[in-house]
């Protein structure tokens, strides 16, 4: 017999097809978020880095204190990397912290910007939120404001040149915590 004369059961097709999709779903969702070893060159407080269209400076790393309205969780910390972005590309590019801004431990463990620490960063030292739209040529003074564990140890600051995790990205070693 042939191809031609099995029936053909429907619900047999259907089912294939969404396990099959479902693996391949599977398979993309751990690609992307798998964290990637840090290969690239670490820079240090107060060195510039270059990525796609970008410079990025960081200038200090500091530990930020709460306020009477703003407390961080316990044992956690607020603080702070102030940074200098400068688009170097020729086209209007985009920052939002949140996509491109990460503190990181060695092991790739990661926190994205924190609302409350960045509240804290733009009372106490006049340090903005970095983001929005920038033209070609202009640069964004301010800082990324964080809410981390006070024990972690070998602090690292990502910053990635898009909004995606594959984007082309740059990391500055921070060191340990400053003492408050």
């Amino acid at each position: 017999m042939g191809r031609a004369d099995k029936p053909f059961h429907p619900g047999s097709y259907t089912i294939h097809t969404t396990g099959a999709l479902l693996f391949l779903s599977l398979v993309l969702l751990l690609v992307a978020c798998t964290g990637r070893p840090t290969t690239e060159p670490l820079y240090a407080v107060g060195e510039t880095a270059v990525v796609d269209g970008w410079q990025v400076t960081v200038h200090s790393f500091s530990i930020l204190a709460g306020d009477s309205w703003r407390q961080p969780a316990t044992d956690h910390v607020f603080c702070a990397v102030e940074l200098t972005l400068k688009n170097t590309s020729a086209r209007i590019r985009f920052v939002m912290p949140e996509k491109q801004m990460q503190m990181l431990t060695t092991a790739n463990a990661g926190f994205a910007p924190d609302y409350e620490a960045g509240v804290m960063a733009a009372r106490s030292h006049q340090w903005f939120v970095t983001q929005g739209q920038m033209d070609p040529g202009s640069d964004l003074h301010g800082a990324a404001a964080y809410e981390i564990p006070e024990d972690w140890q070998d602090l690292r600051w990502e910053f990635r040149s898009g909004l995606f995790p594959w984007s082309k990205r740059v990391v500055f070693a921070l060191g340990e915590l400053p003492a408050q």
